[in-house]
């Protein structure tokens, strides 16, 4: 124990959790947060990939389409 300045109370060791544990608490925490992110970023630019192959296609169709008129 040890006394407190400006206090009448004497402080206990509070047992929380240490710098370190703290640190590598954080860092787990940044990982897994970075590997959600990572997965989510990669589906939505698969996702809009898919869409703008689906659109592509659309128009390429038409185009043909509008060629074999013209000829």
């Amino acid at each position: 124990m040890t006394a407190r300045f400006f206090s009448t109370e004497v402080a206990t060791k509070s047992g929380g959790a240490g710098l370190f544990a703290r640190i590598g608490s954080f860092l787990v925490g940044a990982g897994f947060t970075a590997l959600a992110t990572e997965f989510l970023i990669f589906k939505e630019v698969r996702e809009g990939n898919m869409e703008m192959l689906k659109k592509q296609r659309v128009l390429e169709k038409r185009i043909a389409a509008l060629e074999t008129k013209k000829h």
